[in-house]
């Protein structure tokens, strides 16, 4: 079906996930897979007046993920932590997403998500696919303490 938009996306550069601990995150991605830090920077104003919090400073980490998408990890060192909203949507609430990875091994994976320190937990024990274009392959969500949701295909 095409579009009659005026709006024309170019690509998608980036995801930009927030997190309570950004030495903990980049851990979990690298844990996960070895996934390749690009950079760390630190940001404070004039980014304040993009993300609309006048005094707005953040850490940040870009992890490339296979097929080249980054995800960019946010540590807001201001406003301070007192200050901020922990938002754990279930999957099912509006606004939820989830990042989805394929891995070459799903039990594996799950084990090492068990035995990592960012506390993951799985949502069910793995289903497998009944019907559409991944039928017949694993799938499990898992979470970590800072709402973060992965569906792991296997």
């Amino acid at each position: 079906m095409a579009s009659t938009s005026p709006v024309k996306v170019l690509q998608a550069p980036h995801t930009g996930i927030t997190v309570r601990s950004l030495p903990r995150a980049i851990h979990l991605f690298q844990n996960i897979s070895n996934l390749r830090i690009l950079r760390t920077t630190h940001l404070c104003p004039p980014v304040s007046t993009v993300v609309g919090h006048p005094e707005a400073e953040i850490d940040i980490a870009l992890v490339e993920l296979p097929g080249g998408h980054l995800i960019e990890l946010l540590e807001y060192s201001s406003p301070p932590k007192a200050e901020q909203q922990e938002l754990k949507p279930y999957s099912w609430d509006l606004g939820s997403w989830h990042l989805c990875l394929t891995v070459e091994s799903l039990e594996e994976t799950l084990r090492a998500l068990d035995s990592d320190e960012a506390a993951w937990t799985q949502l069910t024990a793995p289903q497998v696919l009944q019907q559409g274009p991944n039928a017949g392959r694993k799938v499990v969500y898992v979470r970590n303490e800072d709402g973060l949701t992965l569906e792991l295909f296997g």
